[in-house]
């Protein structure tokens, strides 16, 4: 006898429970209960893959030829991720508490499931002792995880919580699948009540699948699924905006067709992308995005970007219904929603393609953003709308030399607002410094446009994009002597994102662009600039795509290495180091009601600090127009010039703003 009383044999040297209890008494009508668990059994998985297939995933499945994987190592990062739990408990560490027994008793009951079930055919299964005790110990911690759950859902937090009803049927249906494994060790075998015991479970068991398939416990089976994908599809950086690779033909109006046919959605939401699509499956509907995201609260990433795509047979007209212009327009891609996400879901992602699938159904941008960036950009060729002369006497002024590919090893681009900001072009006054004092051989364009952010982001992306990306490349080529793997350095990260990422779609496969931040950094780190170290305590604001590349580390690295004390504001999300300013995703073109520049200044100035070092002229800009009087908004290069030994770098010293 076991010490709960279930008599056990043994077998291989280990102490088993006796399978043939299932059937041990009765045995000429033995083979009834097998047949019902086989129609029970196939009843079950052909209700779980109809609904599946019909509701979930049949308009997906046949888009997975689109799946490219870049990663290959990001198989291993991504079981770490769903294996660790690591994001469920990131930014709500009681909730995700509770939610790790459920996790890890989900994984040592699928092993005690399988059993179950050959018991109910009568299949003899050699079951070690060790996991029979280890199966009960989990279902005490899971019933502990499942009361917790629900004294938040229906007591503590009712009002903010969604699907009640499901979410009471799945937590009733994991108590009984733990009550039934811990009966089944106490009662009796071969007695009416052990198989009735047996029934229970089983019959909750097979029901499980189907239940889950309906609503948003799917994410049960696709989470870990997604988040392997998300690590094996992308690596840390910009990504392309969808729709960038129009092909603009005018001549060929059957092409055309197919183009806006390709990227569209005259078939409704169906005709968006395998990511976008298995995303609403995979959701577990927590929303960490919504709270993690700045453009909140009118802005919810989870309604907005994943949820509106559930229907394959919304139209664009009704999808632009669900998610106004003015609201998709206030999106910043940050990706803050991304980071917070613990089933590898990509609001941020899918809000670029909704932008573009809208935007050739005719039904974005809202005019605001679209008039402010194009009538700007169209008159004077930079967002600003600046006469073009205001560049070249800057340029003069600091007495830059221009650009010459025989005779220079890096191009130093401006982009709009270096060449055009006088708030920003300090930042270039000081890159020049620090350049000259490094011995690096360096010039500029003498004239120079927009690169594309306005066009990408500001609404211009079925009329102008393809046509003014394939006219700057043929002109940035043409500058770099015809080789494209020259250098190319920049202030500002959406000037590498357009260069360096956007090109690549109409051929533009330049391969050495490069951020200011992170090339002073090598220079430094190389011996090529001695630099004095000052102290001096400052707020840091870290640029949303400095952290996209990776790059935030370096950057804080760098500004202690010369007495910086950072003072870090806080975020919106628990793993991410920063709060956008607003300016990311067209933000910077026009006036956006989220006011996210606001909401990060407060934070900015919670710290106390009157100084806030960044780098990208976009914050620059966000930044400055909410700080006062007494506040400073500096660059890591303009940090970094300041301290420059005695006598380093005097080429382009004059200041300009």
């Amino acid at each position: 006898m076991s010490g709960s009383g279930v008599p056990i044999t043994p077998v291989g040297g280990w102490w088993v429970p006796l399978a043939s209890r299932m059937h041990g008494a009765d045995t000429h009508m033995a083979w009834i209960e097998p047949v019902l668990v086989v129609v029970v059994l196939l009843a079950s998985v052909g209700a779980f893959g109809r609904v599946l297939w019909s509701k979930r995933l049949g308009h997906v499945w046949p888009k997975r030829k689109e799946i490219r994987l870049v990663n290959p190592a990001g198989l291993f990062t991504g079981l770490v991720e769903v294996v660790s739990q690591t994001v469920v408990l990131r930014n709500r560490p009681w909730v995700g508490l509770f939610h790790l027994p459920l996790f890890f008793g989900l994984l040592a009951f699928l092993g005690k499931s399988v059993i179950h079930v050959l018991w109910g055919l009568g299949v003899e299964v050699d079951t070690p002792i060790w996991y029979t005790r280890l199966l009960d110990v989990m279902a005490v911690l899971v019933l502990f995880g499942v009361a917790a759950l629900a004294v938040r859902r229906y007591l503590l937090e009712r009002e903010k919580m969604t699907h009640p009803l499901e979410s009471g049927v799945i937590l009733l249906f994991i108590a009984l699948l733990m009550i039934t494994q811990v009966l089944e060790s106490v009662i009796a075998p071969e007695s009416l009540s052990w198989k009735a015991n047996w029934w229970v479970h089983f019959l909750v068991l097979v029901a499980f699948p189907a239940v889950i398939a309906y609503g948003k416990h799917l994410h049960l089976m696709l989470a870990p699924v997604n988040v392997v994908l998300k690590h094996m599809t992308e690596v840390p950086s910009d990504r392309p905006v969808f729709g960038n690779d129009l092909d603009m033909d005018l001549e060929d109006e059957a092409k055309l067709e197919r183009e806006y046919a390709r990227l569209g959605m005259e078939g409704g939401v169906g005709d968006f992308s395998f990511g976008p699509l298995f995303d609403q499956a995979a959701c577990i509907q927590c929303g960490r995005c919504n709270d993690a995201c700045p453009a909140g609260p009118a802005l919810k990433p989870r309604d907005h970007f994943v949820l509106a795509l559930q229907n394959p047979a919304v139209t664009g007209q009704e999808l632009a219904d669900l998610v106004e212009g003015d609201t998709l327009a206030t999106c910043v891609q940050c990706r803050a929603c991304e980071v917070a996400c613990p089933t590898g879901c990509r609001p941020g992602r899918n809000a670029l393609e909704i932008r573009g699938r809208l935007m050739l159904e005719g039904l974005y941008p809202p005019r605001a953003l679209r008039d402010t960036a194009m009538k700007a950009l169209s008159g004077s060729g930079n967002i600003f709308g600046q006469d073009p002369g205001e560049r070249a006497r800057f340029i003069k002024a600091n007495d830059f030399p221009i650009y010459d590919p025989h005779s220079h090893d890096v191009l130093l681009v401006l982009g709009c607002q270096g060449g055009n900001s006088p708030e920003v072009q300090p930042v270039v006054v000081a890159t020049a410094r620090l350049l000259t004092a490094a011995g690096v051989q360096w010039g500029v364009l003498a004239e120079e446009q927009c690169w594309g952010e306005g066009l990408l982001h500001g609404g211009g992306l079925m009329e102008d994009w393809p046509l003014w990306a394939q006219d700057r490349i043929e002109f940035l080529t043409g500058a770099l002597g015809g080789d494209q793997s020259r250098t190319v350095l920049t202030i500002c990260p959406h000037c590498r994102d357009t260069i360096r990422t956007q090109y690549q779609a109409f051929g533009g496969r330049f391969t050495d662009v490069r951020l200011h931040t992170p090339y002073l950094a090598s220079l430094l780190d190389e011996g090529d600039l001695e630099l004095e170290s000052v102290p001096m305590d400052a707020a840091i604001h870290i640029p949303c795509k400095v952290f996209h590349n990776r790059e935030h580390d370096q950057m804080s690295a760098v500004l202690r290495s010369v007495g910086v004390r950072l003072h870090k504001p806080e975020t919106s999300s628990a793993a991410f180091p920063t709060t956008c300013c607003g300016g990311g995703g067209g933000g910077f073109l026009w006036d956006s009601p989220a006011k996210v520049n606001q909401k990060r200044w407060e934070q900015i100035r919670a710290t106390g600090q009157k100084a806030v070092i960044t780098g990208c002229p976009g914050c620059h800009r966000m930044l400055g127009v909410m700080r006062e009087e007494d506040s400073r908004i500096a660059d890591v290069a303009t940090v970094l010039a300041e301290r420059l030994k005695a006598g380093g770098g005097q080429g382009g010293t004059s200041s300009t703003g």
